[in-house]
């Protein structure tokens, strides 16, 4: 990042923990924007170039949405508690 050689020398070890904090805030919110544009233009494609009805592609969307959900809590449940015992 800009100036984190000026951020360094005046708040120390403290300021590399708050760079690794932003970082992966910025990381989350950039996969988050791209998993939406990836969405719309998927959505977009079946609509307009395969005729899909939009109340199929929302029906679709959501049934997919419930079938990850559980995925996605799992792996970051393990993920939690595997970094949790290491840290230990």
């Amino acid at each position: 990042m800009a100036g984190a050689g000026l951020a360094n020398e005046l708040y120390g070890a403290h300021s590399q923990g708050m760079e690794l904090i932003i970082s992966k805030i910025v990381g989350f919110l950039v996969s988050v924007g791209l998993a939406a544009m990836v969405a719309l233009l998927l959505g977009y494609v079946a609509h307009y170039d395969f005729g899909v009805s939009r109340l199929d592609i929302r029906t679709l969307a959501l049934i997919g949405a419930a079938a990850l959900t559980p995925i996605v809590a799992l792996l970051s449940a393990i993920a939690y508690f595997e970094k949790l015992r290491k840290s230990k």
